[in-house]
């Protein structure tokens, strides 16, 4: 999801840790990406043309900012940090 611009990439990276974690923070995890999806819905207009890559991206920094949808991130991280940190 993060490679097609649907999620900033901070949220798009959490599949790296789902296999280290109990199930219900992977649902954590995924309920906070849900969320930022319902609120931020992938529509054309977001997206713009990028000529020196030949390819449409968006602009996460005109979205304001995703540290409301990190909290949950923040907090297994930091229940993990002995295993991921």
């Amino acid at each position: 999801m993060a490679e097609g611009s649907l999620l900033p990439p901070v949220l798009g990276e959490v599949q790296e840790l789902f296999p280290c974690l109990a199930p219900f923070e992977v649902r954590l995890l995924l309920l906070s990406v849900w969320e930022y999806l319902r609120e931020h819905s992938p529509l054309p207009q977001r997206f713009s043309f990028q000529p020196q890559r030949g390819l449409f991206q968006r602009d996460f920094a005109r979205e304001g900012d995703p540290a409301k949808y990190l909290v949950a991130l923040h907090s297994v991280l930091h229940r993990n940090v002995d295993r991921l940190g």
